[in-house]
């Protein structure tokens, strides 16, 4: 199995498993929080797709921030919302939030939320498939020094690994309450 392979199949479980999570969730269980300043499962997904968008179309792409796909495929039009600016660096990933910044995300379901971070997965996977053999020693401009392809394939994948176990413990925790 090549490097590439690998990272690859790392993607795809991490959408298996959002999948799973999210088949049959109640909106309730979706944006319940277990306290007033905890993230519901919403939220936390929501994260997860801007991340993969960020760092898809700055650290990897170097493309600037109207291409996020995020703008590019018409989120910001359909919820109104334009995270340009905001939380740590001005990323808009929900990563140093205000509480206010967090209270005006947009109100989006579970669909919705599934489907702008498929559609992030997918042309990350498509980009990935489409890199010659060695592709992800390849390094890209990123942040401050160069990185390779692969080390932001890392972030992501570390980032939807813990909080892909955010999102079970919360359903759990919704469950039990709600039992």
């Amino acid at each position: 199995m090549r490097d590439l392979d690998i990272v690859l199949d790392l993607f795809e479980a991490q959408q298996r498993g959002i999948s799973k999570e999210l088949s049959e969730l109640s909106e309730d269980a979706l944006n319940w929080r277990p306290d007033a300043e905890a993230n519901s499962i919403a939220i936390t997904l929501w994260h997860l797709g801007r991340v993969a968008d960020f760092v898809l179309t700055h650290r990897i792409e170097g493309r600037p921030v109207e291409e996020q796909r995020w703008f590019s495929h018409g989120w910001a039009e359909q919820t109104g919302y334009d995270p340009r600016g905001l939380g740590a660096g001005g990323m808009g990933i929900l990563t140093g939030y205000t509480q206010g910044d967090v209270a005006a995300l947009p109100s989006m379901s579970g669909r919705d939320l599934l489907a702008y971070h498929d559609q992030v997965y997918q042309e990350l996977q498509t980009y990935l498939q489409n890199l010659p053999e060695g592709g992800l020693d390849a390094a890209v401009p990123g942040e401050g020094q160069p990185r390779t392809i692969y080390f932001w394939s890392r972030v992501i994948l570390l980032d939807a690994t813990r909080h892909l176990g955010e999102m079970q413990a919360i359903k759990a925790m919704h469950h039990r309450i709600s039992s």
